[in-house]
Protein backbone atom coordinates (compact mmCIF):
# COMPACT_ATOMS: atom_id res chain seq x y z
CA UNK A 1 0.00 0.00 0.00
CA UNK A 2 1.34 3.43 -0.96
CA UNK A 3 0.68 5.95 1.81
CA UNK A 4 1.29 9.70 1.51
CA UNK A 5 2.04 11.50 4.80
CA UNK A 6 1.65 15.24 5.28
CA UNK A 7 3.77 16.99 7.89
CA UNK A 8 6.60 14.45 7.42
CA UNK A 9 9.08 16.64 9.31
CA UNK A 10 6.79 16.99 12.29
CA UNK A 11 6.85 15.12 15.59
CA UNK A 12 4.17 12.60 14.56
CA UNK A 13 4.56 12.63 10.78
CA UNK A 14 8.28 11.82 10.81
CA UNK A 15 7.69 8.71 12.89
CA UNK A 16 4.83 7.55 10.68
CA UNK A 17 6.98 7.94 7.56
CA UNK A 18 9.70 5.90 9.25
CA UNK A 19 7.35 3.19 10.55
CA UNK A 20 5.43 2.69 7.30
CA UNK A 21 8.11 3.57 4.74
CA UNK A 22 5.56 6.09 3.49
CA UNK A 23 5.87 8.86 0.89
CA UNK A 24 6.62 12.24 2.54
CA UNK A 25 4.57 15.15 1.20
CA UNK A 26 6.17 18.54 0.55
CA UNK A 27 5.15 21.44 2.76
CA UNK A 28 1.48 22.27 2.24
CA UNK A 29 1.54 25.48 4.26
CA UNK A 30 0.38 27.64 1.35
CA UNK A 31 -1.04 24.89 -0.86
CA UNK A 32 -4.07 25.52 -3.05
CA UNK A 33 -6.64 22.97 -4.17
CA UNK A 34 -4.79 22.66 -7.48
CA UNK A 35 -1.54 21.98 -5.61
CA UNK A 36 -3.20 19.21 -3.62
CA UNK A 37 -4.71 17.65 -6.75
CA UNK A 38 -1.36 17.73 -8.58
CA UNK A 39 0.35 16.08 -5.61
CA UNK A 40 -2.23 13.30 -5.49
CA UNK A 41 -2.12 12.82 -9.26
CA UNK A 42 1.68 12.54 -9.14
CA UNK A 43 1.98 10.21 -6.14
CA UNK A 44 -1.27 8.26 -6.72
CA UNK A 45 -1.44 7.11 -3.10
CA UNK A 46 -3.78 4.44 -1.80
CA UNK A 47 -4.24 6.51 1.35
CA UNK A 48 -3.25 9.86 2.84
CA UNK A 49 -2.34 10.30 6.50
CA UNK A 50 -2.69 13.98 7.36
CA UNK A 51 -0.65 15.09 10.39
CA UNK A 52 0.15 18.71 9.45
CA UNK A 53 -1.52 21.18 11.83
CA UNK A 54 -1.04 24.09 14.20
CA UNK A 55 -1.49 22.30 17.52
CA UNK A 56 -0.21 24.96 19.91
CA UNK A 57 -3.30 26.32 21.70
CA UNK A 58 -1.72 29.71 22.35
CA UNK A 59 -0.58 30.07 18.73
CA UNK A 60 -4.11 29.33 17.51
CA UNK A 61 -5.57 31.99 19.83
CA UNK A 62 -2.96 34.50 18.67
CA UNK A 63 -3.59 33.90 14.95
CA UNK A 64 -7.11 32.54 14.38
CA UNK A 65 -6.85 32.85 10.58
CA UNK A 66 -3.71 30.73 10.44
CA UNK A 67 -5.32 28.19 12.76
CA UNK A 68 -8.42 27.99 10.59
CA UNK A 69 -6.35 27.60 7.46
CA UNK A 70 -4.18 24.82 8.93
CA UNK A 71 -6.73 23.05 11.08
CA UNK A 72 -9.90 23.28 8.97
CA UNK A 73 -9.31 24.30 5.37
CA UNK A 74 -6.22 22.20 4.57
CA UNK A 75 -7.59 18.91 5.98
CA UNK A 76 -10.86 19.56 4.15
CA UNK A 77 -8.94 19.82 0.86
CA UNK A 78 -7.20 16.51 1.67
CA UNK A 79 -10.55 14.82 2.30
CA UNK A 80 -12.04 16.19 -0.92
CA UNK A 81 -9.45 14.39 -3.04
CA UNK A 82 -11.54 11.25 -2.60
CA UNK A 83 -8.49 9.23 -1.51
CA UNK A 84 -8.91 7.25 1.73
CA UNK A 85 -7.84 9.82 4.31
CA UNK A 86 -6.78 9.47 7.93
CA UNK A 87 -6.63 12.82 9.74
CA UNK A 88 -5.42 13.59 13.24
CA UNK A 89 -7.69 15.40 15.65
CA UNK A 90 -7.20 15.97 19.40
CA UNK A 91 -8.35 15.11 22.91
CA UNK A 92 -8.82 18.88 23.37
CA UNK A 93 -12.32 18.44 21.91
CA UNK A 94 -13.23 17.22 25.44
CA UNK A 95 -11.81 20.33 27.15
CA UNK A 96 -15.26 21.81 27.79
CA UNK A 97 -17.26 18.66 28.56
CA UNK A 98 -19.61 18.82 31.52
CA UNK A 99 -18.95 15.28 32.80
CA UNK A 100 -15.88 13.83 34.47
CA UNK A 101 -15.03 11.29 31.75
CA UNK A 102 -13.73 9.06 30.39
CA UNK A 103 -15.28 10.55 27.26
CA UNK A 104 -16.67 8.59 24.34
CA UNK A 105 -16.62 10.04 20.83
CA UNK A 106 -20.10 11.61 21.04
CA UNK A 107 -19.37 13.57 24.26
CA UNK A 108 -17.65 16.73 23.05
CA UNK A 109 -17.22 20.27 24.30
CA UNK A 110 -14.55 22.71 23.16
CA UNK A 111 -13.01 25.19 25.60
CA UNK A 112 -10.44 26.77 23.27
CA UNK A 113 -10.18 27.89 19.65
CA UNK A 114 -7.94 25.00 18.63
CA UNK A 115 -10.55 22.51 19.81
CA UNK A 116 -13.35 24.47 18.11
CA UNK A 117 -11.49 24.35 14.81
CA UNK A 118 -10.79 20.62 15.17
CA UNK A 119 -14.46 19.89 15.82
CA UNK A 120 -15.50 21.92 12.79
CA UNK A 121 -12.85 20.10 10.75
CA UNK A 122 -14.17 16.70 11.81
CA UNK A 123 -17.74 17.53 10.79
CA UNK A 124 -16.86 19.13 7.48
CA UNK A 125 -14.42 16.37 6.53
CA UNK A 126 -17.00 13.65 7.17
CA UNK A 127 -19.64 15.63 5.26
CA UNK A 128 -17.24 15.81 2.29
CA UNK A 129 -15.87 12.27 2.56
CA UNK A 130 -17.80 9.85 4.83
CA UNK A 131 -15.02 7.28 4.35
CA UNK A 132 -12.50 9.54 6.12
CA UNK A 133 -11.08 8.44 9.48
CA UNK A 134 -10.64 11.06 12.23
CA UNK A 135 -8.28 10.07 15.07
CA UNK A 136 -8.52 12.02 18.32
CA UNK A 137 -5.01 11.78 19.73
CA UNK A 138 -3.72 12.38 23.24
CA UNK A 139 -0.56 14.28 24.20
CA UNK A 140 2.28 12.18 22.72
CA UNK A 141 5.87 11.66 23.83
CA UNK A 142 9.13 10.18 22.57
CA UNK A 143 12.86 10.63 22.75
CA UNK A 144 14.30 12.92 20.04
CA UNK A 145 14.48 11.56 16.49
CA UNK A 146 17.70 12.44 14.66
CA UNK A 147 17.27 15.33 12.26
CA UNK A 148 13.72 16.14 13.35
CA UNK A 149 12.75 18.99 15.68
CA UNK A 150 11.56 17.51 18.98
CA UNK A 151 9.00 19.77 20.63
CA UNK A 152 8.58 19.70 24.40
CA UNK A 153 6.83 16.52 25.46
CA UNK A 154 6.13 14.74 28.72
CA UNK A 155 9.05 12.30 28.62
CA UNK A 156 11.73 14.75 27.49
CA UNK A 157 10.50 17.28 30.04
CA UNK A 158 10.74 14.74 32.85
CA UNK A 159 14.25 13.75 31.81
CA UNK A 160 15.65 17.24 31.27
CA UNK A 161 13.83 19.74 33.46
CA UNK A 162 14.69 20.41 37.08
CA UNK A 163 11.18 21.51 38.05
CA UNK A 164 7.80 20.71 36.50
CA UNK A 165 4.20 21.24 37.49
CA UNK A 166 1.31 18.98 36.51
CA UNK A 167 -2.31 19.00 37.56
CA UNK A 168 -3.18 16.83 40.54
CA UNK A 169 -6.83 16.72 39.45
CA UNK A 170 -6.81 16.43 35.62
CA UNK A 171 -7.05 12.85 34.36
CA UNK A 172 -5.43 12.58 30.95
CA UNK A 173 -3.54 9.89 29.08
CA UNK A 174 -0.19 10.41 27.40
CA UNK A 175 0.74 8.10 24.53
CA UNK A 176 4.02 6.74 23.18
CA UNK A 177 4.16 8.20 19.65
CA UNK A 178 5.82 5.08 18.23
CA UNK A 179 2.67 3.13 19.17
CA UNK A 180 0.65 5.77 17.34
CA UNK A 181 2.78 5.24 14.23
CA UNK A 182 2.78 1.45 14.50
CA UNK A 183 -1.04 1.25 14.41
CA UNK A 184 -1.47 3.66 11.51
CA UNK A 185 -1.74 1.06 8.76
CA UNK A 186 -4.55 -0.56 10.75
CA UNK A 187 -6.16 2.86 11.15
CA UNK A 188 -6.24 3.28 7.37
CA UNK A 189 -8.49 0.20 7.20
CA UNK A 190 -11.02 1.58 9.73
CA UNK A 191 -14.53 2.45 8.54
CA UNK A 192 -15.08 6.17 8.16
CA UNK A 193 -15.81 8.04 11.39
CA UNK A 194 -14.31 9.46 14.56
CA UNK A 195 -12.18 7.39 16.93
CA UNK A 196 -10.42 8.08 20.22
CA UNK A 197 -6.88 6.98 19.37
CA UNK A 198 -4.22 6.38 21.98
CA UNK A 199 -3.62 5.16 25.50
CA UNK A 200 -6.25 5.13 28.18
CA UNK A 201 -5.52 6.25 31.73
CA UNK A 202 -7.52 7.08 34.86
CA UNK A 203 -4.56 8.68 36.65
CA UNK A 204 -3.93 12.38 37.00
CA UNK A 205 -0.99 13.93 35.18
CA UNK A 206 0.76 14.48 38.50
CA UNK A 207 0.31 10.81 39.44
CA UNK A 208 1.78 9.75 36.09
CA UNK A 209 4.74 12.08 36.59
CA UNK A 210 5.36 10.81 40.11
CA UNK A 211 5.30 7.22 38.83
CA UNK A 212 7.88 7.99 36.13
CA UNK A 213 10.06 9.90 38.60
CA UNK A 214 10.14 6.88 40.88
CA UNK A 215 10.57 4.38 38.02
CA UNK A 216 13.64 6.16 36.61
CA UNK A 217 14.88 7.65 39.89
CA UNK A 218 14.73 11.15 38.43
CA UNK A 219 15.71 14.29 40.34
CA UNK A 220 13.02 16.54 38.86
CA UNK A 221 10.99 18.44 41.48
CA UNK A 222 7.26 18.01 40.89
CA UNK A 223 4.49 20.30 42.05
CA UNK A 224 0.72 20.56 41.59
CA UNK A 225 -0.30 22.92 38.78
CA UNK A 226 -3.82 23.15 40.21
CA UNK A 227 -7.24 22.16 38.89
CA UNK A 228 -7.54 21.50 35.16
CA UNK A 229 -10.19 19.81 33.05
CA UNK A 230 -10.12 16.05 32.54
CA UNK A 231 -9.20 14.92 29.02
CA UNK A 232 -9.15 11.14 29.43
CA UNK A 233 -10.78 9.18 26.63
CA UNK A 234 -12.75 5.96 26.29
CA UNK A 235 -11.12 4.04 23.42
CA UNK A 236 -13.69 1.25 23.33
CA UNK A 237 -14.75 2.00 19.75
CA UNK A 238 -11.18 1.61 18.53
CA UNK A 239 -10.73 -1.64 20.46
CA UNK A 240 -13.89 -3.09 18.92
CA UNK A 241 -12.14 -2.69 15.56
CA UNK A 242 -9.11 -4.60 16.79
CA UNK A 243 -6.73 -1.72 17.61
CA UNK A 244 -5.54 -1.62 21.21
CA UNK A 245 -2.85 0.54 22.79
CA UNK A 246 -0.95 -0.04 26.01
CA UNK A 247 -2.40 2.00 28.84
CA UNK A 248 -0.31 5.05 29.75
CA UNK A 249 1.96 3.30 32.25
CA UNK A 250 2.34 0.32 29.91
CA UNK A 251 3.34 2.65 27.08
CA UNK A 252 5.91 4.34 29.29
CA UNK A 253 7.33 0.95 30.29
CA UNK A 254 7.63 0.02 26.61
CA UNK A 255 9.40 3.28 25.82
CA UNK A 256 11.78 2.73 28.74
CA UNK A 257 12.64 -0.73 27.37
CA UNK A 258 13.01 0.53 23.79
CA UNK A 259 15.54 3.20 24.77
CA UNK A 260 17.22 1.40 27.64
CA UNK A 261 16.29 4.20 30.03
Amino acid sequence: MKILVTGPRGFVGARIVQALDAVPAPSLRDATWDDIRRLVDTVQPDAIIHTAAISDIGACEADPEASYRANVELPLMIARTGVKSVLLSTDQVYSGCAGEGPYAEDEVGAANLYAEHKLEMEKRVLDANPDAVLLRATWMYDMPLYGVPNRFNFLVGMLRQRELAFSGTARRAVTYVREVAAHMEEAVALPGGVYNYGSECGLTMLEIARWLKEELKLEVALSDAGPQHNLWMDCGRLKRHGIAFNDTLGGLRQCIRDYGL
